[in-house]
């Protein structure tokens, strides 16, 4: 929460900063105006009531053509809505009586494959043509790291403990459950895939790597995303450090990360050398 002074009025304010500042509620009804409404001039003033907290006398004044400026400026410090909250805003949900289980809030045991399928379908979402193709994606999306608690039989056949308390990433079973995803609140979906989308971007900032939803950067379509990461995976499957293509889509992300950034330091330190010469 931002304590604001407005000197042409004396007046002191509050204005909310972040999703941390809000309640689960309200963090709902403020997803539910943002995203699912057109994104004008109505819409944004109708956030800046909700999130700015100010006298009457003060929003009196706001409203007159003379203080349109200020408004605008007190709208441009919202741009934090459209990025998503930075934390996991639920650790799972219940659908038909049973408990689908969200990753580690911090993706360290998210594995490799379930990344790549996740964040390409994340990509087909935010660059979907219709409603009906981006609600697809976003269920296909949520189908794949959304997933329930392995069963027991699954668990005995289980030879490695990942911390992971989901059952293992399976394409075929992402596949049939993503109908079921589409009855989701659709709230509730976007403020998963915005938190996924921020975790990652996050991760793949500490190792160095480019994020896919860079601001500054061309849009990237799913087929591109998912052949650079093909190329990246069969690199690190050439290493033979954690086996062949499917062992190394099966290991943790972080990993995978790892072993890209040192050899990408390796490749960045034998340029510097060669330039020396």
């Amino acid at each position: 929460m931002k304590k604001v002074t407005i000197i042409e009025m004396d007046a002191e304010c509050s204005l909310v900063s972040s999703y941390d500042d809000l309640k689960s509620r309200d963090m709902i009804k403020l997803v539910r105006l943002a995203y699912l409404n057109p994104l004008n001039v109505a819409v944004k003033l109708a956030l800046l009531r909700q999130l700015f907290i100010a006298p009457e006398n003060v929003w009196a004044q706001l409203e007159k053509p003379e203080n349109h400026e200020q408004v605008w400026r007190l709208i441009q410090a919202l741009q934090w809505v459209w990025k998503g909250p930075e934390f996991r805003p639920v650790p799972y949900l219940r659908i038909r009586g049973k408990n689908y289980l969200l990753p580690d809030a911090d993706l360290h045991i998210l594995g490799t494959a379930e990344f790549v399928i996740a964040t390409a379908h994340l990509i087909g979402f935010h660059t979907s043509k219709s409603d009906a193709e981006a609600i697809e994606n976003l269920a296909k999306f949520m189908a794949t790291i959304v997933r329930p608690k392995p069963d027991v039989m699954e668990r005995i056949r289980s030879s490695e403990e990942s911390g992971d308390h989901r059952e293992g990433y399976n394409s075929k079973k992402c596949d049939r459950r993503s109908a079921m995803f589409k009855k989701v609140d659709l709230v509730t979906q976007i403020m998963i895939a915005q938190w996924f989308n921020n975790a990652a971007n996050k991760l793949l900032d500490q190792y160095g790597m480019r994020s896919a939803g860079d601001d500054d950067q061309p849009q990237i379509t799913q087929g591109i995303f998912v052949q650079d990461w093909e190329r990246q995976v069969v690199r690190v499957a050439e290493s033979h450090v954690y086996g062949n293509y499917d062992k190394v889509m099966q290991r943790p992300l972080t990993d995978v990360l790892a072993y890209i950034e040192i050899k990408n330091e390796e490749i960045r330190r034998k340029i510097a050398a060669q330039n020396r010469k």
